[in-house]
């Protein structure tokens, strides 16, 4: 894998603000159909001690976080891929519901050529930045 040429950084750029806006109308369905891979490439997320698996089990995750944060922000700082595999080192940002200090993540997403775009294959995520 090499730097992303600017029109793969130009995608993921995109998909993170698609993401940014399903996520801050609470829409998690239209957020997992957008973001990640269709169900038989088995989708994945992980936020430390557990991992989720296919589309509903990230719908569900979606839903849990939308109750505790109001917005995510992502800022991908390295973007580097291949024909049809990128990944993405990334910080998010996510603004807790009640108020009170932004929560700062770390982010990893490998991502796949689906089709006529990019999505998501599997992600990891953790408190802290890169």
């Amino acid at each position: 894998m090499y730097e992303a040429p600017a029109e793969l950084k130009s995608i993921i750029q995109a998909r993170a603000r698609l993401l940014e806006k399903h996520f801050a109308a609470r829409d998690a369905v239209s957020l997992v159909n957008d973001y990640y891979v269709p169900d038989e490439l088995q989708p994945l997320a992980s936020g430390g001690d557990q991992a989720v698996i296919g589309r509903q089990a990230l719908i569900a995750l979606f839903a849990g976080l939308f109750e505790e944060f109001s917005e995510v922000r992502q800022v991908p700082l390295t973007i580097r891929g291949g024909e049809d595999l990128a990944y993405e080192v990334s910080n998010a940002y996510m603004k807790p519901r009640n108020g009170g200090e932004e929560a700062k993540f770390r982010y990893v997403a490998t991502w796949r050529r689906c089709g006529d775009t990019w999505r998501v294959e599997a992600d990891f995520f953790a408190p802290g930045q890169v």
